[in-house]
């Protein structure tokens, strides 16, 4: 299985300024994916300014140095391209698709943006604005849309930059000045804390002279770049809240700290989550919703983070009347099952199919490679790592897997929320 390199052909280079650059060459069709990814989400902000990172994300669209407000979008569309970006709480990611003609013009509105903050008075009010609006449209007023905001805020201590959501504070976000967003470019949109990664249609050689031609000016970054420290005492278990919501039906949602995604028992806690909570066949949704029938839904899903991961089990109730408590009890009961008599080699098989498929699934495209290239590069140093991705998760076994649910799915390592009708 795994004999042959997902990807045969990774090139790697770091400019002077300090811009790994990597390049994936892929002629299958004539498209490129240019990806620029900066180390830096909303675990790098601070507790009086967050929700900056997912600011940002809007505001590099909003104009740079020769690139005019709202044609970013005009010039990607006129080439052909087609440009996204998104925010995490380690980094941030912006990608252009472009026909392999076109891979100057996506260099140079990157590159663009790279080299100066060009985002005037009038975008900044701009994108507060959207921003804030899209806090209340997907959070505060989506069913259900607040329970991972409760979840940090009760899982780590005020100090900890996990302690916020990707999204971060509207009042913070409307609060920002021309000064404070300047300071955050100058701290993190710096070539030195920057991956450009190329996949598709290119030659390796035309790649990096072209990285050296619109990036290798740039200059590095002043000052180093600033990192939150992050102390055991800052991680809360025992914690419980309670959110009243515009919901049909009670829903609950348990998160255990785990570990960080450069250990390797997140590999593990992956395939723990899909033995118990990943589709229609899994240990929760077979137990409460088909024989209990208690339950609309329950899932598990491993929340990697860089410095701390959260393990998390969630349940639907089936009808009004049934609680968040026997909800509760439902899922730690199936926790303790595998805790105490452990799991079957099959339901690993099984969990490290689907895994497969997933890693699988985004490397159909330019786009998708580039993505995972560019995490590999930034947080391992590596991006030649894509290759022993799915070897990782052949590695354990059933009685590893049932150790580590002993270690991290305790009581005492745990945050609960529970998500209850507004009952007029």
């Amino acid at each position: 299985m795994n004999s042959r390199p997902i990807l045969d052909s990774i090139h790697e280079r770091i400019l002077s300024n300090g811009l790994h650059v990597v390049i994936a060459p892929n002629h299958k069709a004539p498209v490129v994916c240019v990806t620029v990814g900066y180390k830096v989400g909303s675990k790098d902000e601070l507790p009086t300014k967050n929700g900056f990172a997912h600011l940002f994300e809007h505001l590099m669209f909003d104009g740079s140095t020769n690139v005019a407000r709202g044609d970013y979008f005009r010039i990607a569309a006129s080439a052909g391209g087609s440009p996204n970006a998104y925010t995490a709480y380690d980094q941030t990611i912006y990608h252009i698709t472009v026909p392999t003609h076109q891979i100057e013009l996506a260099l140079w509105i990157e590159s663009d943006r790279m080299m100066k903050f060009g985002v005037q008075q009038i975008g900044l009010e701009t994108q507060q604005k959207v921003v804030t609006e899209e806090i209340s449209e997907v959070v505060e007023n989506q069913p259900y849309g607040s329970w991972r905001t409760k979840q940090a805020e009760i899982a780590f201590s005020p100090n900890c930059s996990y302690s916020w959501e990707v999204h971060g504070s509207k009042a913070h976000v409307a609060a920002a000045t021309m000064d404070d967003v300047q300071e955050f470019f100058d701290g993190y949109y710096r070539p030195d804390n920057a991956i450009l990664t190329i996949a598709g249609d290119i030659n390796p050689d035309a790649g990096f002279a072209l990285a050296e031609k619109y990036f290798g000016d740039i200059p590095r970054g002043k000052n180093p770049i600033r990192r939150n420290s992050f102390t055991s005492d800052m991680y809360r278990g025992n914690q419980y809240a309670v959110i009243t919501d515009n919901v049909p039906l009670p829903a609950v949602f348990m998160s255990f700290h785990s570990d960080s995604f450069f250990s390797d028992n997140s590999y593990i806690a992956d395939i723990l989550s899909g033995i118990i909570g990943e589709g229609r066949s899994s240990r929760f949704y077979r137990s409460l919703v088909y024989d209990k029938q208690i339950a609309s839904s329950a899932s598990a899903f491993n929340d990697q983070r860089e410095m701390a991961s959260l393990f998390t089990v969630s349940a639907t109730a089936s009808s009004p009347e049934i609680t968040c408590d026997e909800l509760s009890e439902a899922l730690l009961s199936d926790i303790t099952l595998v805790c105490e008599k452990g799991i079957e080699e099959s339901e690993i098989f099984k969990s490290r199919n689907s895994l497969a498929t997933g890693i699988a699934y985004p490397m159909q495209t330019c786009s998708g490679i580039a993505d995972i290239l560019t995490y590999q590069t930034m947080f391992w140093n590596n991006p030649n790592r894509i290759n022993t991705l799915l070897s990782r998760y052949n590695q354990f076994t059933a009685q590893e897997v049932q150790e580590y649910a002993n270690k991290i799915l305790r009581p005492e390592n745990m945050v609960r929320v529970d998500v209850v009708p507004n009952v007029q």
